[in-house]
């Protein structure tokens, strides 16, 4: 639309254009030069910069089988399959989770620490920033606390294999353009991993009591962890797994790309999160330009985000049809999300109503709530330890609802 106002300067129809856009039109001449060369270093940028490794490319005919030539695994990729999550494809630097299958990967050992009886493997294709500690390297640190805490254990992913692609790094276009901050690159820069994990099941298709059951694992799981120094940070439906296991579904706390260790200290400062499942201090305006610590209360109170999320827009462990409540949490920003919230927590809770198959959980959402309630003070936010954040928002209300169900039953 530019280019073509500007063809109309040209060919002398300036004069007909509105004011608005006669306004954009001298913007974008100011800052011609600028423009001509972003161009020229986009023309001159590789494929891996553009977020497309060639050995991920579908080609006509493509089957999704690749080899990874330099650890020698084959993968067939299931691209098309309709549990694939991603927004658009696997171009791109989106985060893409699909089904895989591998014969030197099926043909590993299995790990006797890891109880998941699924054969199923799934891959995630990821670009994380190159200066943030690994998952697979946060990964490592949980597997070694899950050796001595029984709320870690048979409660966390497991990883089956996972690979760097070093050639990928974006840090190549700054030193290729010799910037001044070129030594500097990898700030900033992001690299192309796939990991490959065994396969879970969203805990988004449970209801009643497994539902329950499995999201307060996960509870004590994220706290366990936190406690050992593993910052988990991204609380999210999507986060929340689980498996079976002889009949019964174990909860899973999934996800660890955005973890860090607590040892990282200015870290705690990073916005990291979803943000409709985000605590409402990481929304306002100093939480979001990172003047805000995110402490354990925080993560708290996703957990009960994504509580009430899957009450009201799940039945029977399928999505409700639209229109859904809390859908514009999706697309609002993190201000107008907080200013909901706030209203969801101190007037609309009293109104909606959770799906039948999610009934009696709401109870325990309802008391979840009133410890929100009282860390959000008209003096400002409530700091609280750690414990005592797990006490007030989660344990506490959780052993209620507990005695009062046995009670009734």
């Amino acid at each position: 639309m530019t280019l073509q106002e500007l063809l109309a300067r040209c060919a002398g129809s300036y004069q007909y254009l509105s004011v608005s856009e006669k306004s954009k039109l001298l913007d974008f001449v100011r800052d011609l030069p600028r423009w001509s060369v972003l161009l020229l270093i986009m023309q001159r940028m590789g494929y891996e910069q553009w977020g497309l490794n060639r050995m991920f490319e579908p080609e006509p005919g493509f089957s999704g089988k690749v080899m990874v030539e330099d650890a020698q695994i084959d993968l067939e990729l299931d691209v098309k399959s309709k549990e694939r999550v991603t927004p658009f494809g696997i171009r791109g630097r989106a985060t893409t989770v699909f089904s895989v299958k591998s014969e030197a990967l099926s043909g590993l050992q299995r790990d006797p620490r890891f109880p998941n009886e699924s054969s199923e493997l799934v891959a995630k294709l990821y670009w994380p920033e190159e200066t943030r500690q690994s998952e697979p390297d946060i990964l490592k640190k949980v597997y070694k606390i899950a050796q001595t805490d029984p709320d870690v254990r048979g409660h966390i992913p497991e990883l089956v294999w996972f690979h760097k692609f070093k050639e990928t790094s974006t840090s190549k276009i700054r030193v290729a353009l010799g910037l001044k901050d070129a030594e500097r690159a990898e700030q900033g820069s992001r690299v192309l991993y796939i990991i490959v994990f065994r396969k879970l099941i969203p805990i988004t298709t449970l209801s009643g009591e497994e539902f329950l059951a499995a999201w307060w694992q996960v509870v004590k799981c994220h706290c366990a962890l936190w406690k050992e120094g593993v910052l988990h940070r991204d609380v999210s439906p999507s986060n929340l797994m689980v498996y079976r296991l002889r009949g019964q579904y174990i909860g899973v706390l999934n996800d660890y790309d955005l973890s860090s260790f607590n040892r990282d200290g200015p870290r705690g400062l990073e916005r990291t999160g979803t943000v409709p499942f985000m605590a409402a201090d990481l929304l306002t305006p100093d939480g979001v330009a990172g003047k805000v610590e995110h402490v354990y209360a925080h993560d708290a109170e996703s957990l009960i985000w994504v509580l009430t999320w899957v009450c009201l827009r799940y039945k029977e462990g399928e999505l409700l049809s639209r229109p859904r409540p809390l859908e514009g949490w999706l697309k609002a920003d993190a201000i107008q999300c907080r200013r909901d919230k706030t209203h969801f927590w101190s007037i609309k809770i009293r109104s909606v109503r959770p799906s039948t198959s999610h009934a009696e959980t709401w109870d325990l959402v309802k008391k979840c709530f009133d410890g929100i309630h009282s860390i959000y003070l008209p003096s400002g936010y409530r700091k609280l330890t750690d414990e005592s954040a797990f006490q007030l928002l989660l344990e506490g209300p959780m052993l209620e609802h507990e005695s009062r169900r046995r009670t009734y039953s």
